[in-house]
């Protein structure tokens, strides 16, 4: 029956575990979209000023379809607000769809580091399996905003077979290595048995030709009368 300690125990390898996940993750999104920052935020900074520029022109018209020079000033301005609108919508999915590849990629990679020695670093391991999860989720959603059908498919269904793979190998095929552990340690049992009724066998010979010599054996008497 586990203690009040035990579990606490099992409470706190949980809790790191969950939060070893989390920093994972937080690791490899800071550092993808720091080597492979999003285009739309030069572009996005190009907006700014022009939404600077639209605002005091909509407070001249005070509500009413403005003509004239404001007009014109107006359209203008929302005409290149709208291309640069094009050009971010553009360039975000391709950006999109590598960013998801690469996630996918680290967390495959995660997900298999978490194999290693896992028996030995349980903690550890759960907590980079959890980390590569997360991470598969997160490229996952990526891909769903990049707006290319076929790329979407196939990057979730990399993702999903990934994910049964490494889930058959952490859980099943580590089950089985475990469950054959005590089997194996069973059948040193009778071994052990055999060797110590051997050795017991050969110590009742030993015996046994021991008496026997002692019977054949000439007495100290009829050795002092065979002298004389």
């Amino acid at each position: 029956m586990a203690t009040t300690a035990d579990r606490q125990h099992y409470t706190l390898q949980t809790i790191f575990s969950f939060f070893l996940g989390l920093m994972v993750v937080a690791l490899i999104g800071v550092g993808v979209y720091t080597f492979y920052p999003s285009p739309g935020d030069a572009i996005q900074k190009k907006l700014q000023p022009l939404y600077d520029q639209q605002n005091p022109l909509n407070s001249k018209d005070g509500g009413v379809v403005a003509t004239g020079t404001v007009a014109a000033e107006q359209e203008a301005i929302q005409k290149q607000i709208n291309d640069l609108n094009s050009q971010i919508q553009k360039a975000m999915e391709p950006w999109s769809r590598n960013t998801s590849i690469i996630l996918v990629i680290f967390a495959t990679i995660v997900m298999g580091i978490s194999l290693i020695r896992s028996d030995q670093l349980r903690v550890l391991s759960n907590g980079l399996l959890l980390g590569g999860l997360f991470t598969m989720v997160y490229g996952s959603g990526w891909v769903i905003a990049s707006g290319t059908s076929m790329a979407r498919f196939f990057v979730v269904l990399f993702a999903l077979v990934v994910t049964i793979a490494l889930g058959y190998l952490k859980f099943v095929r580590g089950a089985q290595a475990v469950a054959m552990v005590p089997a194996v340690a069973g059948t040193a049992s009778p071994g052990s048995a055999e060797i110590g009724d051997l050795t017991g066998r050969v110590a009742a010979l030993e015996d046994r030709l021991a008496a026997a010599a002692s019977a054949f054996a000439p007495t100290r008497d009829a050795s002092e009368k065979d002298a004389q």
